[in-house]
């Protein structure tokens, strides 16, 4: 079943809002708490009474001095108001119809007023540090704009979500620690291609260095997340995954539930060809489509020889939805070179990194949880 469609609106909103059900801890000092900056936690919402509870209760007792709770209610039609009215220090804003992840954090981001600003699932338990430690790694770090924490999976025995997604020569991203046990490697903080949407922070002025807008709202859900990390490291900003105290992510409850078979893989591939069409420089396509396409190719070629339609299907939307959207992608084109302050070599001496084949063949079978970094 498709989506609705996305949001219209425009490529640059204006960031604007109300500063309000701003949560101050007691017993912060006002000297520290007027030395923090002031952090917009916004919690897209879809169908997710279940989930709130445990995710607003673990943000009620964080350590951290300054911030808010935005909760975006994407057009559920669960008891989801019912649960929000319970807490009244957390801000609710509605939309009229479900807008997809990209849409739905778009319609969030100008209620907030943080200078730093957190995207998060509904179904991320916090711990009272995880804040204070991206914020303070933030302040530390003026050259990096986007960090990503830690995140592990209690539904998987504890194991890791992605520690950060490296880009390959191959246009496809390396999942670092992917369902991994945790260990040395990711117990340290490094430059990564993209965070995980799921629960990363970001400064505002970021937004308006890369190009005036937060998520693309042709996106509708998946890969927008690393659209905008790729449009920051163009603009002079870098990403980083920190290797803050674990949060735990009950990993994509909200999505299956609402999804048909077929429809992440679809949104995937076209938002990822489409962002990788519009970003990368003339070269740099050149060199990395090609490879990509054949890797592509096969996959939908394969997937139909075995009988997997949902995944052929899903390739071939992909494509045929960039084919038919050229002159978008030029505009897009466009809007990026206004941006760039990076050339892609010089992103790709820190962001680039190639996994062994069998990351791929493991990807295709899914069992990338069987592959060794």
């Amino acid at each position: 079943m498709e989506p609705p469609t996305p949001h219209p609106g425009t490529l640059r909103e204006p960031l604007v809002g109300r500063l309000s059900n701003l949560h101050l801890p007691v017993g912060r000092g006002a000297g520290q708490t007027a030395r923090a900056p002031l952090v917009s936690i916004i919690i897209l919402n879809y169908n997710g009474a279940d989930l709130l509870p445990a995710c607003l209760d673990s943000l009620r007792g964080l350590a951290y001095p300054r911030y808010e709770v935005i909760v975006v209610e994407n057009g559920s039609t669960d008891n989801s108001l019912q649960v929000l009215a319970g807490y009244p220090w957390v801000k609710v804003v509605r939309t009229e119809r479900n807008l997809g992840s990209s849409g739905g954090y778009n319609f969030g981001l100008p209620h907030s007023q943080g200078e730093f600003v957190l995207m998060m699932n509904n179904d991320m338990i916090a711990n009272r540090e995880f804040v204070s430690v991206l914020s303070e790694y933030l302040v530390a770090h003026p050259e990096v704009g986007i960090v990503q924490g830690k995140m592990i999976l209690p539904r998987s025995k504890g194991a890791l979500e992605v520690c950060g997604s490296f880009l390959t020569r191959y246009g496809f991203p390396y999942h670092y620690g992917y369902y991994k046990p945790d260990g040395p490697r990711y117990q340290r903080s490094y430059p990564v291609f993209t965070g995980k949407g799921a629960c990363m922070m970001f400064r505002r002025r970021v937004i308006e260095a890369a190009g005036g807008y937060y998520f693309n709202p042709e996106f509708f859900c998946y890969y927008e997340e690393t659209d905008l990390c790729h449009r920051a490291w163009l603009a002079g900003y870098e990403t980083h995954f920190v290797a803050s105290p674990p949060i735990q992510h009950l990993s994509g409850v909200t999505i299956a539930r609402s999804e048909n078979a077929g429809f992440n893989l679809h949104y995937y591939l076209r938002n990822m060809m489409f962002s990788l069409l519009t970003n990368l420089e003339l070269p740099s396509l050149l060199r990395i489509m090609p490879l990509y396409l054949a890797i592509f190719l096969s996959s939908m070629t394969l997937s139909a020889l075995i009988g997997r339609w949902p995944s052929a299907q899903s390739h071939w939307r992909a494509l045929t939805y960039n084919l038919c959207n050229f002159k978008k992608i030029r505009q897009q084109r466009r809007r990026i070179r206004a941006i760039r302050k990076r050339s892609d070599r010089e992103i790709f001496v820190k962001v680039l990194r190639n996994p062994r084949l069998d990351y791929f063949i493991k990807t295709f079978q899914g069992r990338l949880a069987e592959y060794e970094d």
